[in-house]
């Protein structure tokens, strides 16, 4: 699979959740709507995210509490990353975002109306299609894990636009850095061993990034 394309996208990267770890400073002055808009977004999001982990425990038939404790509970962490794609002139020679995964628990997506968000499906990529009012949740790394493999985390890119531009708004919901994470004890027997290892966020994530073997 190729995936050495340049990338076309600026970014922004913004702490949402909890409120002690928001640093109103590096937020963006203008419009002054943006940060009440954020506030107002955070608020429905969380509450959001809670019933999301509650059903992915219980699709694993576990209690629905138990997937949010064993990836941080309370003390886990949304990061807001601001997407934006620019026409770019030849959309054939460039990616907005490169193949990969997510590293976090799970993302909530949402897009304006210019497609590009694809996923690798029997090694074809699969366009994401667009639907107003919604939020686009992709399975992380460390729910794959947790959950020793029944849920996969998804490889996506992003294309690009040669005369629109692109948007999107992903929340990475992650757990704290020093929390060590595995395939959960109930999920485990003889007949179905663990088949990720046990690491601390921190440096699943340094290793991740460093493109180092897990």
């Amino acid at each position: 699979m190729k995936i050495d394309s340049p990338t076309w996208v600026d970014v922004l990267y913004q702490n949402i959740w909890p409120p002690h770890i928001v640093n109103y400073n590096n937020w963006p002055q203008n419009p002054p709507e943006y940060r009440k808009a954020n506030d107002e977004y955070c608020k429905y999001l969380v509450p959001l995210v809670d019933r999301l982990f509650e059903y992915l425990s219980t699709g694993l038939d576990l209690e629905k509490n138990v997937l949010k404790e064993a990836l941080g509970g309370e003390n886990m962490t949304m990061l807001l990353k601001i997407n934006y794609y620019p026409p770019c002139p030849r959309p054939d020679l460039a990616l907005g975002v490169a193949p990969h995964t997510d590293m976090c628990t799970v993302t909530l997506l949402v897009p304006n109306d210019v497609p590009g968000l694809q996923i690798l499906k029997d090694d074809h990529w699969i366009d994401v299609k667009y639907n107003p009012n919604s939020i686009i949740m992709n399975i992380g790394d460390q729910l794959e894990i947790s959950s020793n493999g029944k849920y996969k985390s998804v490889l996506h890119r992003t294309t690009v636009n040669k005369d629109r531009t692109r948007m999107s708004w992903p929340v990475f919901c992650e757990p704290p850095e020093d929390l060590v994470i595995g395939p959960l004890p109930q999920l485990i027997s003889v007949e179905n061993p663990a088949k990720f290892k046990s690491k601390n966020y921190k440096d699943y994530a340094y290793c991740k990034l460093n493109k180092i073997p897990q």
